[in-house]
């Protein structure tokens, strides 16, 4: 039979580390943001690479969305560091 003694209850709840607990979500939900500004800094790359025949912007973007999604995630700013390159990116694609 099983043994049930190890089960968790409600009454457990304040025997979790609630502030570590916390400190790990934040830290899934920011890398989740830089995550998505950058898939998405990819996709204009890609399409200035591909589409528009325009390489070198594309690695200078690539280059600085890299540094940017760095200094974000070490900042704290998240994909507000990212961001104005994905401006530029996408002006380059409707310039381009």
């Amino acid at each position: 039979m099983a043994d049930d003694h190890g089960a968790a209850t409600a009454g457990d709840i304040d025997a979790m580390d609630m502030p570590a607990h916390e400190a790990t979500y934040e830290s899934f939900v920011a890398i989740t943001e830089i995550s998505v500004v950058v898939l998405m800094c990819i996709l204009l790359e890609l399409v200035l690479w591909g589409l528009k025949g325009q390489g070198l912007i594309a690695l200078i973007g690539f280059v600085l969305m890299s540094a940017a999604a760095a200094f974000g995630g070490l900042s704290g700013l998240s994909w507000r560091a990212v961001l104005p390159i994905f401006i530029l990116l996408g002006l380059a694609c409707i310039v381009f």
